[in-house]
Parts: structure tokens; C-alpha cells; sequence
């Protein structure tokens, strides 16, 4: 009996004890953390900043191997689809042999209707109502003339390419394809030119609106083309192989003298536009007298080819044009 009180009684004790142990803890200030908690807070720290450093490094990497991929990848397809010049620089897709064989029929019903077209435009007009009569006559419904977004200017230059055509053909019959020396070139710019003025004369009539159709600012790279074409066509076959700075000058001049004859031309009521070739040929004569005239002034030459120059190098390079002949 004696050990259980004993034992009773040290139970007692130990609960007693326990509740003051808690409250001393509680109460007992706190020990300092140790200086290697903050090294390693920092290290921690440290080590984080490394991998997101490492992480942004890596990527900026990937981009830049991306876009050289991207770059090399432009550069071959550019390449294939121009054969490694051409049209390929500006990034157009290749066409194959059926693409081709589809345009080229396009351009043939196209071709079709507008010749048949050319036969209305005396009664009609360069519109889009001659263009419709066209394609009825060549055997297509009336609704094809959707193939022409252009409307009447798609039948101005259509005139205009096949007229062209025509003169340099004859001219390459005059002098066998340029190999025959031209006894007189004078005579012969003011005959092509006049040559070229006389297919506009079963139009004369309406082609003040033809005029008005070419000189359209969307419309001008296409008609000033044609003509700058025109004008290297006429003066190579005359025998003008000069390489010097009078090579523009001469076109540019050729062209001028085109236009106003031109206007002249179509307020001429001479018979056989008698008036109009007779001004064609004094202005022909005035262009060689100025050229003799500024010959002899070195400075004033310079100015004027200069002027000339940069003139017709401007317009040949924004049409895209080269003159370079084998």
C-alpha cells in the first residue's frame, strides 16, 4: 500500500510540473539564429538569379537560331522559285509548265476580243461597251468582259503594244534588223514617227479619250513604258549605237516631239494631215539645231544632259525598263 501512495503521489508531481514547463518555454526569450541560416538564404538567392539568367540566355539563343532558320529558308525558296535570279528576288512563287500553258490561253482570248473590239471603237468609243461587242463577235458571252478590270485602257494599250509591234517590225525590214546602215537618219525618226502617227488615224476621233485613259496616274508607268520603248526602238534602228551621255538626251527629245506632234495631229484638218507632217518635220529640224547650238556651249550641254539624263534614268528605273541590246 505504501508504493501505491507513492506512486499516486509522483503522478501528482509530474502534472504539476508539466504545466510550468510549457509556460517557462513560452516564456523563455528566443535564441539568435546562426549566421549560416543568412549565408544560406543568400546562396539560395544567388543560385536562383543564375538560373534565370541561364534560362533567358538560352532562349535569346533559340530566337536567334530561329530567325536565321526562317532567313536561310526564304533565301533557298526565293531562290528556287526565280532559279536563283529574276523574279525570284522579290519572293514570287514559281509557276510551272500547266500554270503557264493557262496563261498564255488567257492572254490569247484576251488578245481575241480586243482585236475584235478595235473594229467597234470608231462608233463606241475606248469602253467598256466596244470591249463587250468584242467578245460577242469572237463568240464569248458578254459577261467576259470581266477579264478586263481595266476597262477602255485595257483597249488603249492593247492598241498601243500592237501598233509598236507593228513599226518595229517594219523597221526591222527597213534595215535588216538593224544591220543596214540608215543614210539618212533624220528622215528616217520623222518617217517613223509619222508611220506611227497614221494607225492612230482610223481612231482619230475618240482618241482624245484615249489620252485621257493613258494620262490616269494609275495608268501612267504602263503608258509612259510603252512609249520610252518606242522612242529606243526607233532611234536604234535609225543607227544611233552611241554609248555616251546624248543617248538620253536624243530619247528624251524623240518622245518630246511624238506628243506635240500628237496634239497637233489631232486639231489638224489639212488634207493627208499635210500640216501635221510638215510641223513634224520643222520640229525634227529645230532638235538638230539646238543640239548643234549647245555642242559649241560645253557648259550649257552639260546642264541640259544632265537635266535630260536624270530625267529618263528616273522613269526607266521606276518602270523597271533595260535597253540592253545584243
Amino acid at each position: 500500500m505504501a508504493n501505491v501512495r507513492c506512486l499516486y503521489k509522483l503522478i501528482r508531481l509530474q502534472k504539476l510540473l508539466l504545466p510550468l514547463n510549457a509556460t517557462s518555454s513560452r516564456l523563455a526569450p528566443r535564441q539568435p539564429r546562426p549566421l549560416t541560416f543568412l549565408i544560406a538564404r543568400s546562396y539560395g538567392k544567388d543560385e536562383k538569379t543564375a538560373n534565370l539568367d541561364d534560362f533567358r540566355a538560352r532562349e535569346e539563343q533559340r530566337e536567334r537560331e530561329r530567325d536565321a532558320a526562317d532567313q536561310a529558308a526564304e533565301k533557298a525558296s526565293q531562290k528556287e522559285a526565280g532559279g536563283g535570279g529574276g523574279l525570284g528576288a522579290t519572293g514570287s512563287e514559281s509557276r510551272g509548265p500547266e500554270d503557264d500553258a493557262k496563261q498564255a490561253k488567257v492572254d490569247a482570248i484576251r488578245a481575241k476580243i480586243l482585236d475584235a473590239a478595235l473594229q467597234h471603237v470608231p462608233k463606241q468609243g475606248w469602253n467598256r461597251q466596244a470591249i463587250i461587242l468584242g467578245a460577242e463577235d469572237s463568240g464569248y458571252p458578254s459577261v467576259v468582259h470581266g477579264m478586263f478590270p481595266e476597262g477602255g485602257f485595257a483597249l488603249v494599250s492593247h492598241f498601243n503594244g500592237k501598233c509598236n509591234a507593228q513599226l518595229v517590225e517594219s523597221l526591222q525590214q527597213k534595215t535588216d534588223g538593224g544591220k543596214q546602215e540608215v543614210e539618212d537618219p533624220l528622215d528616217f525618226l520623222v518617217q517613223a514617227v509619222r508611220q506611227r502617227l497614221e494607225m492612230v488615224t482610223p481612231y482619230k476621233a475618240h482618241w482624245p479619250q484615249a489620252m485621257a485613259l493613258l494620262a490616269q496616274p494609275q495608268h501612267t508607268p504602263t503608258a509612259l513604258a510603252q512609249v520610252l520603248t518606242l522612242v529606243d526602238d526607233i532611234c536604234y534602228y535609225s543607227g544611233d549605237r552611241s554609248v555616251d551621255f546624248g543617248w538620253y538626251t536624243r530619247r528624251v527629245g524623240l518622245a518630246t516631239i511624238m506628243k506635240m506632234t500628237e496634239l497637233y495631229f489631232l486639231q489638224d484638218k489639212s488634207p493627208g494631215h499635210a500640216q501635221t507632217w510638215e510641223f513634224l518635220k520643222t520640229r525634227m529640224d529645230e532638235a538638230v539645231q539646238l543640239q548643234m547650238m549647245l555642242s559649241q556651249t560645253e557648259g550649257m550641254t552639260h546642264t541640259f544632259q544632265r537635266s535630260f539624263n536624270s530625267a529618263f534614268i528616273t522613269a526607266r528605273n521606276i518602270l523597271g525598263l533595260g535597253y540592253n541590246r545584243n
